[in-house]
């Protein structure tokens, strides 16, 4: 996505010390090495305070299990037995030294830090970090024509990003997917058609179809992982345009070309409302074998399964057993295997509560139990398929009245309050069991094998005699054997982090600061004593202790006028009040910043005008580093802050205005004006901690 260029000059102070001193940001200097030497008056060695670590505390007894019937206990034992032939890969590391000869008898320890399988959440992102510590990798996004293109010459790429998070989750490390990119649907008229689009003849919406999704492709195509080439495709009930069969496919056929013409490496994926039951299953299974017939481009395709689950409104999705379900994804995986297509469990969930007498799976009513074992086994079970790529969970987060609860009635993973239902810790634990560590000692050929689930790893090498050691990474690949040749280089990452503090205190000795300059040679002589006598902990936990103590501070105060704006209207710039910035709901304010590894602490003044009692919901963030969501009921300015660590991937600190349905329905019933509930940002400052030199 690109940024608009910053129209002003940021003023950025350092302060250290007590002692301001100006640089210009964020130009790169050349900082000398330490070369004084300095009498340390540090002690022979430090005792650094150990980081405390609250753990997340999850219940021990999730449910009372329900006994499965024959059939589903069947599939289930299958699973647990395919699960390692399908989800795991061998590694064998040989080990050597600079000569290239082998090392026996090293340790290596080896951690999995990544998944390549998919497991996903549909939540707004802003609230990203009630999901995250569940193993959560994989995120959808909602990219639909009628708000990319509402006009015929009219993008709105800069608001889809923003009001979407799409760069700053990608920047987070998520595997990102685009849904909706396009989508014929008739239910409620025909809104997700643009209007400019109803009455063209057919060669000319292909024109504007391919123009549309090529634009799209180029601009947020590096922050997209998988593409939906078109999403829920049916003849009958998602045709608004009245396309004829052939036609519906050259339309499925342009659109995944102009994917692919754009972005030759995406995974495309063709996404099926209701493959296994009720409506359309019969539909859904002849417009695959369509696709395959007339050799369209794609690499999987996306499976729903909403059985044995009620709608907000009622309608019952269908009762289908598990294994059941487990069949008819394997007929789907016969026709697609040859062709070397995969499958994807794009959308599932079940209630964790009930309205009336429905009955959930098991002929029991919906309860948080019954969702944290149906939600255990069902993920288990396809967890376990040849060819899935992913598992995703939709809509993870409930909402206090629920409307905006996608699909199911209290179908989300999380409580309205932010709290974790039982079937969170579920399935965190299947994501925690479905990942790999362990350690062992190289043979006397250097070698080590180990088995584990798909995904990066980091080992970590120690000299049995010296205890000096490395850091790095290796690949497993799912259903693969992969070996990895590698170079031991002692104390690698100890030596980095040691020129790191070097660079450091060249950087005070170019800002004359003679007490930092002699607290920093005071470590780097403590550090060199530790590495001396081998001491290679204490010499690690010295470096750290002195980057914290010698580390920047960089303050900046950012001119609200100058923040570039992401806006449904299409402004670029706020409207200003009186020296203040006024925000309406799905507008973001962003400032494009390169965050440094660190510390990053946000203070916004800000105050709200209501409107029919309701007030704005306001949330900050530096790139995926999110705050709370704040409902801003302060008529005059008032202090929000909150502060985040950085890994040096965060790019743009934001401000947003949250659009809630309930809020605006809320007014709308009232007869009051939406217009009228407004969102007052009164001062901005970010104040920034960082061992990095900038």
């Amino acid at each position: 996505m690109k940024t608009k260029t910053l129209l002003a000059i940021i003023f950025a102070i350092i302060l250290i010390s007590c002692s301001p001193v100006d640089i210009s940001l964020p130009t790169k200097t050349v900082i000398p090495l330490a070369t004084s030497t300095v009498i340390p008056t540090l002690p022979p060695t430090l005792t650094p305070v150990p980081t405390v670590t609250k753990a997340q505390i999850t219940p021990t007894a999730l449910y009372a299990p329900i006994k499965l019937s024959p059939a589903d206990e069947q599939v289930y034992q299958k699973a647990l037995n395919d699960i390692p032939i399908y989800r795991q890969g061998d590694m064998q590391i040989s080990l050597q030294d600079e000569k290239g000869k082998p090392l026996s008898g090293y340790q290596i320890k080896y951690s999995q830090v990544s998944h390549d399988f998919d497991f996903g959440s549909v939540i707004y992102p802003a609230q990203i970090g009630k999901i995250q510590a569940a193993g959560i990798n994989y995120w959808d996004f909602q990219t639909q024509w009628r708000w990319i293109q509402p006009q015929e010459n009219k993008f709105t790429f800069d608001f889809l990003n923003y009001w979407q998070t799409i760069d700053e989750i990608k920047s987070a490390g998520y595997k990102t997917m685009s849904s909706g990119l396009f989508i014929l649907n008739s239910e409620g008229g025909s809104d997700y058609v643009p209007p400019f689009l109803k009455n063209l003849a057919f060669d000319e919406f292909q024109k504007k179809e391919y123009e549309y999704i090529s634009a799209t492709v180029k601009e947020i195509g590096p922050s997209i992982d998988v593409w939906e080439g078109i999403g829920e495709p049916n003849f009958v009930y998602r045709n608004p345009l009245n396309f004829s069969k052939d036609q519906y496919y050259q339309a499925i056929y342009i659109a995944n070309k102009a994917i692919r013409d754009n972005d030759p490496t995406a995974r495309i994926e063709i996404n099926l409302g209701v493959p296994c039951g009720q409506i359309s299953w019969k539909s859904d299974f002849e417009i695959v074998q369509g696709l395959l017939e007339r050799n369209i481009d794609f690499d999987q395709i996306g499976l729903q399964f909403y059985n044995n689950n009620f709608a907000n409104n009622g309608y019952y999705f269908g009762k289908d057993s598990l294994s059941e379900m487990s069949a008819c994804w394997n007929a789907y995986e016969k026709i697609l295997a040859p062709y070397g297509k995969k499958l994807n469990m794009t959308e599932m969930a079940v209630s964790s509560d009930h309205q009336g007498n429905q009955l959930g799976y098991w002929d029991v009513p919906w309860t948080e139990e019954t969702q944290a074992q149906y939600a255990e086994t069902f993920w288990t079970i396809f967890f376990a398929k040849p060819t899935n790529t992913g598992l995703s969970w939709y809509f993870t987060l409930d909402t206090p009245d629920d409307k905006d609860a996608f699909v199911m009635y209290k179908g989300g993973l999380i409580r309205a309050d932010g709290t974790p239902k039982k079937a969170y810790y579920a399935l965190q634990n299947l994501i925690k069991a479905w990942t790999t560590s362990g350690e062992g000692h190289t043979d006397q050929s250097g070698a080590l094998v180990f088995r584990g689930f798909g995904g990066d790893y980091e080992i970590e090498i120690v000299n049995p005699q010296t205890g000096e050691s490395m850091v790095a990474p290796v690949h497993v690949t799912e259903q693969e054997v992969a070996s990895r040749t590698v170079t031991f280089y002692p104390n690698q990452q100890l030596l980095q982090h040691k020129e790191k503090l070097e660079k450091l205190i060249g950087y005070w000795e170019t800002k004359s600061n003679a007490e930092l300059v002699h607290k920093g040679h005071d470590y780097l002589a403590l550090v060199n004593h530790h590495l001396q006598n081998s001491e290679w902990e204490r010499a690690e936990q010295t470096i750290a202790a002195a980057l914290d103590e010698l580390s920047i501070t960089i303050k900046i105060n950012i001119p609200l006028s100058t923040f570039p704006l992401a806006s449904p209207s299409g402004f670029e710039t706020p409207i200003m009040d009186g020296g203040r910035a006024v925000i309406w709901g799905a507008e973001t304010l962003y400032f494009p910043y390169d965050f440094p590894p660190g510390i990053v602490s946000v203070e916004v003044r800000a105050h709200s005008k209501s409107e029919k009692g309701e007030f704005p919901s306001m949330v900050l963030g530096v790139g995926a580093n999110y705050s709370e969501v704040w409902k801003v009921e302060n008529t005059s300015p008032e202090v929000y802050s909150y502060t985040t660590a950085t890994t040096g991937s965060e790019k743009v600190f934001t401000i947003r205005n949250l659009y809630i349905d309930r809020v605006n329905e809320s007014i709308i019933a009232q007869k009051g004006n939406v217009g009228e509930l407004k969102l007052f940002i009164d001062e901005v400052n970010l104040i920034i901690k960082t061992a990095e030199v900038p």
